[in-house]
């Protein structure tokens, strides 16, 4: 057996395996429900830190629910009658043009199963690890608190992982493939929003592409702003937010939740706003400066342009998605399964870095990533722990407080780390340099005249 055949079987093999276990977990699941050993998969699930709804998929129920409710004629944006939660329907209402497809709330068991299944399998089309305890670190990403939130609510967010995945595989070919990534990833934006972020793949390409690329984008986001405005402005408004303190990761949490904390209740409103977003600029100003540590005193620049075309693609997806939707607003838990885009990358980088501080760097980001996709299964496992033991009021809450401070850091730190591998991505991407060329022409000339 020559070597090449040896690598290429390993590389297949650490591809397959992570989403072999995935799919032996989600099959044994779903064997247990349909069985009806429903308390069974009650405790697992609860294991995991979920708390399940009475049946599963119900994410992809209230989706369907709207296209029930679409063809019966009934405005779905405030309230929506036929979801079993009477969710408002507040994401874009593009999602209702699709309602005649002959699906509804009846069919949520096959509808979600099957979503269940596709995300599954895509998880097999994902850069390989390349060391054994790297793919420890893949199996327990893909098998995490997250991931496995994400398939049994069937939340439509595992179809924008597929979506973003598409688009992913396709910037890696032509140019005619390349467009219809981003016409992949435009169409993701048009039904969730914040995938517009996967447009910044098109700072891969030479000036003149990306500015008809981008003309052609503006013109169908404002056509798409023309149709459904009036829509949009109302679904927004009904966005809730929720605590600071959790399942969601955003970037308000910390400063505000701190802001929330240290009134204790007794300040007014504007003084702990006020304080929240004086925290909020202190680490956002921490974060510049982790990204600029990073950017001098670590080889970043000429690494990412190393790794595999594939890794670093996905790695600037995921970089995009994630960065995008903490600064954006609360996430809930499952829309962490963006993180899996990142992982590969991290775990390539130190395999082609010259320097020890960038090895270590993506090592440590790597590690603290799974823990995040794990960490609502820590959180509630110590309150299940504790509310088992006698202990002082005091010294519960300051276990509270300390696991919270720490995630929250460890979102701040490691956002920091995406932070700076998108600025590399850019200043290195095809447009950023033509244009800096551009202005180095021309800018000089003017002012010598």
């Amino acid at each position: 057996m020559s070597l090449r055949s040896s690598f290429s079987k390993k590389a297949l093999a650490y591809r397959a395996i992570p989403a072999l276990v995935a799919l032996c977990s989600f099959l044994a699941l779903s064997a247990l429900y349909l069985l009806g050993h429903k308390d069974t998969y009650m405790v697992i699930l609860s294991g995991y830190g979920i708390f399940p709804f009475r049946f599963p998929f119900v994410d992809i129920s209230g989706s369907l629910a709207v296209w029930d409710c679409t063809r019966l004629g009934i405005d779905v944006v405030v309230h929506d009658p036929c979801d079993v939660l009477g969710r408002p329907y507040n994401y874009s209402p593009l999602w209702m043009a699709f309602s005649f497809i002959p699906l509804g709330t009846g069919e949520t068991g096959p509808v979600g199963w099957v979503l269940g299944l596709l995300f599954i399998l895509s998880l097999a089309l994902l850069p390989p690890a390349r060391r054994p305890w790297e793919l420890v670190l893949v199996v327990l990403a893909t098998n995490s608190t997250m991931v496995v939130f994400a398939v049994e609510r069937a939340n439509p967010d595992i179809l924008l992982f597929m979506m973003a995945l598409a688009a992913g595989l396709l910037a890696r070919g032509p140019l005619p493939a390349r467009l219809i990534g981003y016409l992949t990833a435009l169409l993701a934006a048009l039904i969730k929003y914040y995938p517009i972020t996967l447009l910044i793949l098109s700072f891969r390409e030479r000036i003149s592409v990306f500015l008809a690329n981008g003309l052609a984008m503006a013109v169908l986001i404002a056509l798409f702003f023309a149709a459904y405005l009036p829509d949009i402005t109302r679904g927004v408004l009904t966005i809730a937010s929720g605590p600071y303190f959790t399942d969601l990761f955003a970037a308000k949490n910390l400063p505000f939740g701190l802001a929330e904390f240290s009134a204790g209740g007794a300040g007014d409103s504007f003084s702990i706003t006020l304080l929240g977003i004086g925290l909020y600029g202190l680490l956002v100003l921490g974060g510049a400066l982790i990204c600029r540590r990073i950017l001098i005193n670590t080889t970043i620049r000429s690494t990412l342009s190393q790794i595999c075309d594939c890794e670093r693609i996905f790695l600037v997806i995921g970089s995009a998605l994630i960065v995008g939707c903490f600064f954006a607003g609360q996430s809930i838990g499952y829309r962490g399964v963006f993180l899996l885009f990142i992982l590969p990358g991290l775990l390539a980088v130190p395999h082609v870095a010259a320097d020890f501080a960038l090895r270590r760097l993506c090592r440590a980001a790597a590690v603290v990533l799974v823990l995040l996709m794990w960490e609502e299964c820590f959180r509630i496992g110590l309150e299940t722990v504790f509310a088992h033991e006698e202990i002082p009021l005091f010294a519960d809450n300051l276990r509270i407080l300390v696991f919270w401070l720490a995630r929250e850091l460890a979102w701040w730190w490691f956002v920091s780390v995406m932070v700076a591998f998108l600025l590399v991505f850019l200043a290195e991407s095809e447009t950023a340099r033509t244009f800096l060329d551009l202005s180095k022409r021309y800018l000089p000339a003017r002012r010598a005249r």
